[in-house]
C-alpha cells in the first residue's frame, strides 16, 4: 500500500489565530509606549488616555485568541500559545496597570524634619497670574507646599 492511501480525508484547512500573537504585541507597545512617548505630555501622563485603551484592546485580543482555540479548535489553532499569550498580557497588564495608578501616586517616606513643625525662611514666589506672593504673608497658620513638576 502507499503511504497516501493511509492518510486520512483532507477536512477543512486549520487557520491561523493571529488574535493569539496580536494581543501581548498591542499590550506590550501600550504599555511601553507609555513610558518612551507619552510621559512627556502632561494630560497623557497624569491620566493614560491613549495607553489604557491600547492595554486593554490588547488584553482582550489575547482572550479572544485563546477563546477561539479552545472553541472552535478543529478551525483555529494555538491552544498553548494562547494561554502563554494570555498570561504575557494579563502580567503586562498588570503592571502597567500598578504603576500608573498605584505605584506613581506614592509619595516619600516623612524624614523626621519633615514632621516637625518649624518656621520655614520667608521667599517670594509668582502666582499664576505672574504676581508676587510672599510665603510671610501666611505666617501663624500651616502650610503645605507643593512643587509640581509639570509644565504648563
Amino acid at each position: 500500500m502507499i503511504a497516501e492511501d493511509r492518510q486520512p480525508p483532507p477536512g477543512p484547512a486549520r487557520r491561523g489565530n493571529h488574535a493569539i500573537w496580536l494581543g501581548p504585541a498591542v499590550t506590550f507597545c501600550g504599555a511601553v509606549s507609555y513610558f518612551t512617548v507619552f510621559v512627556e505630555y502632561p494630560t497623557l501622563r497624569d491620566f493614560p488616555w491613549v495607553n489604557l485603551p491600547l492595554v486593554l484592546v490588547g488584553v482582550a485580543l489575547s482572550a479572544l485568541g485563546l477563546w477561539r482555540a479552545f472553541r472552535r479548535s478543529s478551525v483555529f489553532r494555538g491552544k498553548r500559545l494562547g494561554a502563554v499569550g494570555v498570561a504575557l498580557s494579563l502580567f503586562l497588564g498588570g503592571l502597567f496597570f500598578f504603576y500608573v495608578f498605584a505605584y506613581s501616586y506614592r509619595l516619600p517616606a516623612p524624614t523626621p524634619t519633615s514632621r516637625t513643625l518649624s518656621d520655614v525662611q520667608d521667599f517670594v514666589l509668582t502666582d499664576h497670574g505672574g504676581k508676587p506672593f510672599r510665603l510671610g504673608e501666611l505666617r501663624g497658620h500651616k502650610v503645605v507646599l507643593i512643587f509640581y513638576r509639570g509644565h504648563w
